[in-house]
């Protein structure tokens, strides 16, 4: 074992300082959400009882339950409790989202790019790099559960204690090692870093959907998806540390499973067996664009079936969320019927100009990372023999962003047109189609005008293109949690997340639909013209 691993450290503290600048931009967005979550629900409840009862019953609504998580059934609810119900979910899927690219780049990029073959000619172990990369998910997490403690200890929420906030910062160091393990495993499973990035979002997707499904009709299957088992534990509450523990026991078999691979493995090789291609490749594929489709036609799919089952899912419970205001008394004695089947409407509307976010990222994510491979591309060396051929600079960049555009088209297509009618098929008064015109009025220039800033970043200055992912996120957070967290009803407008916040109760404003198709056009056309003056392999 230990000649297998010798020289791990030396990669450690490689793998420490090339992704130094990315775990920290990934700490600091992290800590910046326990810290004001924390901050502003202890604003909210100190408002007092009548405040407090507000935030309660919105967050139990079925809508909100979906998104969030369910909340805990107490009969007195503080600060606290309702941070763990709804701030778990919400963190374990953001640190998913930094740890699990992160392990995969550590071990089967390594390999995909050449490096790990020139080191491991060296005098390095064949389970050195996916033991450097589970030392480094160890030591981020460990200093992530630090902070997470420190901040919410700092914060001193109603009803909580220090054991509570050890046990959170626990629970969610634990989260970060299971899909940490997850996104290893499949690096060693597949042989290339695009099947096991999507097969690890599948596995995050798959476990979200089963969560959300679950914590709405039959809380007692939650325990049928990996982030269920964190909300198990109950923080603040029973503070269930056995399903920690059945976390960390599933997190611990992961890795060693795939350590056991690494060591048996060949270089370069995955235990996934990919299909042998045609000898001779079709005539078809002479074009960069038929290039395009070919290799990432899977990818593509698989956004599309998410997106439908996601949209088809979350549609699912809209007929929970209008019979909000029919099941409580007071509104039945206020309002007449019509008025209550007008107030219902409005709240669904609202439900859906939430999740319209959701879908826009979903679908700008999908649409990004075909127009980023264009540099991914490059930097592997794919496209030198391309560039030798008959096809410009001009056009293999338009092709890749192109595609970009039209993925992320299609994908909030599927996924809106399965939330809307899906929603009308549980709506006891379905909405009329002038609602869906107005999420695709709203919701395509800002995918577009999104996916182009991705484009133009890839374009001008390819090295801060991760900062992209910065820009999106703070965007979608801030307008999901712009209502809850009390803040200022424009903080939003620094994305187009902010300009389409109103949609679909309001159409969304004629001038931020013309900045976001004019800066979409200038950003693709900067997009464009940067790349043709980069050189090869930036």
């Amino acid at each position: 074992m230990r000649h297998s691993n010798r020289n791990a450290g030396y990669l450690l503290r490689a793998n420490l300082k090339q992704n130094l600048k990315f775990s920290l931009i990934w700490l600091v967005i992290l800590i910046m959400m326990i810290a004001s979550g924390a901050g502003k629900l202890e604003a909210a409840f100190a408002g007092g009882a009548s405040s407090s009862k507000e935030i309660v019953k919105m967050l139990r609504a079925p809508g909100m339950a979906a998104m969030f998580g369910a909340m805990p059934k107490v009969d007195t609810y503080n600060t606290a409790i309702v941070f763990a119900g709804v701030m778990v979910v919400f963190m374990i899927i953001l640190q998913a989202l930094w740890v699990m690219p992160l392990m995969i780049r550590n071990t089967r990029g390594q390999e995909e790019s050449g490096l790990l073959e020139m080191v491991r000619a060296r005098n390095v172990g064949r389970t050195a790099a996916i033991t450097a990369a589970s030392l480094e998910l160890l030591i981020d997490s460990a200093i992530m559960g630090i902070l997470y403690f420190v901040s919410l200890a700092a914060v001193n929420m109603g009803g909580t204690d220090l054991y509570g906030d050890f046990l959170f910062s626990l629970g969610m160091v634990i989260a970060n090692l299971l899909f940490g393990a997850i996104a290893l495993l499949f690096a060693q499973l597949t042989n290339n870093t695009r099947t096991a990035n999507m097969l690890s979002y599948m596995v995050l997707t798959a476990a979200y959907l089963v969560r959300l499904v679950t914590d709405i009709q039959h809380q007692n299957l939650t325990w049928l998806s990996p982030i269920g088992w964190f909300e198990k534990a109950n923080f603040y509450t029973d503070n269930n540390v056995w399903a920690l523990g059945l976390a960390l026991l599933v997190s611990i078999l992961l890795a060693a499973s795939a350590t056991m691979i690494a060591r048996n493995r060949d270089l370069g090789a995955g235990i996934i067996a990919e299909r042998t291609g045609r000898a001779k490749a079709a005539g078809w594929l002479r074009s960069i664009p038929a290039l395009l489709w070919r290799t990432e036609r899977g990818l593509f799919a698989g956004w599309l079936i998410g997106a439908v089952v996601f949209g088809g899912v979350m549609g699912s419970v809209l007929g929970g969320v209008g019979d909000i205001l029919k099941t409580n008394p007071l509104y039945r004695k206020i309002l007449d019927v019509g008025q209550i089947n007008a107030a219902n409407q409005t709240m669904v509307l609202s439900f859906l100009g939430m999740y319209l976010g959701i879908f826009v990222a979903l679908a700008v994510t999908a649409g990004v990372q075909v127009a980023f491979r264009l540099k991914r591309d490059d930097n592997l060396g794919y496209l030198s023999v391309i560039h030798a051929e008959k096809p410009t600079r001009t056009t293999i960049s338009v092709s890749y962003y192109c595609f970009g555009l039209l993925a992320g088209v299609f994908v909030l297509s599927a996924g809106l047109l399965a939330l809307f009618f899906t929603g009308n098929t549980v709506l006891s008064h379905p909405l009329p189609l002038k609602y869906l015109g107005r999420l695709f009025a709203a919701s395509v220039p800002a995918v577009i005008s999104f996916i182009a800033l991705g484009i133009a970043l890839v374009g001008l200055w390819p090295r801060l293109s991760s900062l992209f992912w910065l820009y999106m996120g703070a965007g979608l957070i801030v307008q999901i949690f712009r209502g809850l967290f009390d803040l200022p009803k424009h903080a939003g407008n620094f994305t187009p997340f902010g300009w389409i916040a109103n949609v679909p109760v309001e159409n969304v404003d004629q001038t931020w639909l013309i900045v976001m198709v004019v800066s979409a056009i200038v950003l693709f056309v900067l997009g464009i013209a940067g790349y043709r003056r980069q050189d090869l392999s930036l």
